[in-house]
């Protein structure tokens, strides 16, 4: 780490470069796999709320979007505390100390 400050690393614009590891790209890319991987759910969803040619079964339908609504609910739940990650470790991404 001495010899990186001692080098004087800089950007194009002859600014220090941010000090950047291995472990925070993985944490990064830890939770946009997380998002990525609602991309099925919510492709069920969007089949059920886009099927125009629904059966008139009132129970069915009614069984399928009580399921949908809790789907939605995890969904909406898990993107808010994925996005609180994600601003958290954008921050400290920010306020690292630079090379």
């Amino acid at each position: 780490m001495k010899e990186i400050e001692k080098m004087g690393i800089k950007t194009s614009n002859k600014q220090p470069v941010k000090e950047i590891s291995y472990q925070d790209m993985y944490r990064l890319g830890d939770t946009l796999e997380q998002l990525k991987s609602w991309q099925e759910p919510l492709g069920v969803l969007e089949k059920f709320f886009s099927d125009k040619k629904r059966p008139v079964n009132k129970q069915k339908i009614i069984r399928d979007y009580h399921a949908c609504s809790l789907l939605f609910h995890v969904f909406l739940t898990d993107l808010g505390s994925s996005l609180e990650k994600l601003e958290l470790q954008i921050d400290d991404l920010k306020t690292r100390r630079k090379v």
